[in-house]
């Protein structure tokens, strides 16, 4: 084999090795997408669950209170008091707005371990938890994004769900009405 030949094979080795690192580099970063988008699909999931859980509760405890005979808009719970009352505890809410995990408390939101785990396709006996946290707020009738400090006939959830293998957190909102 002369040196020419020995030249071509030497470059045809360097564009083989190349090609190879760059369908290997390839393959890692389309797996790293599929997983990202199978865990927002699982998130995606997870939060409507939450809401459609969410949406199940009373509106607000005035209207299950037998004391009330007509609700008005004054008798529904205060703006700052949305939020589980003393005792309860998630799944155990008996209305919308305790759903407002705020703890001011603590000065940040109450965040629920969800009991559905994902099993790791990489490391077998790894799970993966699910995380959720929501906040609860009264909206305004005539722009029902606009967040305001007093009672109104609407409240708004504000989902979010995140993974420790996530790089993203999701947030999923929806509207109750006491209609």
């Amino acid at each position: 084999m002369g040196t020419g030949q020995m030249m071509l094979t030497i470059g045809a080795m360097m564009l083989l090795s190349i090609l190879i690192l760059r369908v290997n580099s390839t393959s890692v970063v389309s797996q790293g997408t599929i997983i990202d988008s199978k865990m927002g699909i699982v998130s995606l999931t997870v939060a409507n669950t939450y809401v459609d859980y969410a949406k199940r509760q009373v509106f607000d405890k005035a209207v299950f209170d037998s004391t009330i005979s007509i609700v008005s808009v004054g008798d529904l719970t205060a703006p700052g008091s949305l939020g589980p009352e003393a005792g309860e505890v998630y799944p155990n809410f008996n209305d919308f707005d305790d759903l407002n995990l705020w703890d001011p408390a603590i000065g940040r939101n109450i965040v629920i371990t969800d009991t559905t785990t994902l099993q790791s396709s990489t490391v077998p006996g790894l799970f993966t938890p699910v995380y959720i946290t929501s906040r609860v707020y009264y909206v305004n009738e005539s722009n029902l994004e606009l967040r305001v400090n007093n009672r109104t006939w609407f409240k708004r959830i504000d989902v979010y769900v995140w993974t420790d293998t996530s790089t993203d957190t999701l947030k999923y909102s929806s509207l109750s009405t006491i209609w």
